[in-house]
């Protein structure tokens, strides 16, 4: 029996599977939790999908993201962790978890080349573009046929992590599943707008002031968010709007790398790269983790302080990888 067949074969033997994707979420831990959740709700278990932060507006029309619960209930026989790297991308959630609950099983689904293999049952495939073409697998396997709904989470999964299929990964077998989720409903168009096009004004804002303190140093283009600069611009979510994203579109830049304040004193750093360049060791190495061009850590220090650290261990990755 392979890994698949084992996490479908605990799936469908559990009764009331708690499903929790990492902090901060993103679309492919938002569609891949929702839509794994859609799955098991349709085979008739009592599954809850959790996430310690608020689903961003940007994925607030996924189906089932009004139901994101914030912290647990009780009475669960198995734990899903979705496109978490490591057990405290996990968050509060999991350690809200009851003694006797956090005793049982993980099943651990990603595919971070960084998954430290934190679960009873580990399916971490690498050459995997989004965990929600994993988990469309798994749903197939079950026999779930895929409804819109359902659909709708999946593909959003898909689109969000390959950045609207750009990223190298991105193979005729991604685009016959991307078809497959089509062909039960999912809206391609509109999920790309949701998801690449809408963005309030108060991030347009946030990304002005911190604008002006954007910096090349070298390859690696830097920029911080503080929380001050949240609070002028009235942006309330605790990340940077996508900033990073589009400074890794900077062509005089091969990598990019933003510093977040966080409301609670600590510092997220995500990190962006041109393909072919790794900064997922450098997160590793700072306690985070992620994908070889899209990684990140989060760091108990002052601002300063880890701009000073991340971006030393940025410029001694370069010049090892490039030569220079």
């Amino acid at each position: 029996m392979n890994v698949k067949q084992r996490i479908c074969q605990r799936l469908e033997s559990a009764e009331r599977p708690i499903l929790i994707c990492h902090i901060s979420p993103d679309g492919d831990a938002l569609g891949a939790m929702l839509g794994l959740a859609i799955a098991l709700h349709k085979l008739g278990k009592g599954a809850d999908a959790v996430c310690q932060d608020p689903v961003p507006a940007t994925y607030a029309f996924l189906p089932g993201a009004d139901r994101v619960l914030a912290r647990p209930g009780d009475g669960y026989d198995l734990v899903v962790s979705l496109d978490c790297s490591d057990l405290r991308r996990m968050g509060a959630p999991y350690q809200h978890l009851s003694a006797g609950e956090k005793s049982l099983p993980i099943v651990n689904i990603d595919h971070h080349v960084t998954n430290l293999n934190f679960g009873a049952i580990n399916w971490v495939d690498t050459t995997a573009v989004a965990t929600a073409e994993m988990v469309l697998e798994l749903v197939e396997m079950m026999g779930v046929s895929p409804d819109v709904d359902l659909a709708t989470c999946l593909l959003t999964g898909i689109v969000t992590d390959t950045r609207g299929f750009r990223t190298a990964n991105t193979s005729a077998k991604v685009m016959a599943a991307v078809t497959r989720l089509m062909e039960a409903g999912a809206n391609l168009a509109r999920i790309s707008e949701h998801v690449f096009s809408h963005r309030p004004l108060a991030a347009v804002r946030l990304w002005e002031q911190a604008f002006s303190e954007t910096y090349l140093d070298g390859r690696i283009l830097w920029s911080v968010i503080t929380r001050g600069m949240r609070d002028r611009s009235n942006y309330e979510p605790d990340g940077d709007a996508g900033l990073v994203s589009f400074l890794s579109d900077v062509s005089e830049a091969d990598i990019a790398v933003v510093f977040t304040e966080k409301d609670d004193g600590e510092i997220d750093v995500s990190m962006r790269a041109n393909p072919g360049l790794d900064v997922s060791q450098v997160a590793l190495s700072l306690g985070g983790g992620g994908h070889p061009q899209a990684a990140g850590c989060t760091l108990r220090m002052a601002l300063q302080e880890a701009v000073n650290i991340v971006l030393s261990d940025l410029q001694a990755a370069w010049r090892e990888q490039t030569g220079q």
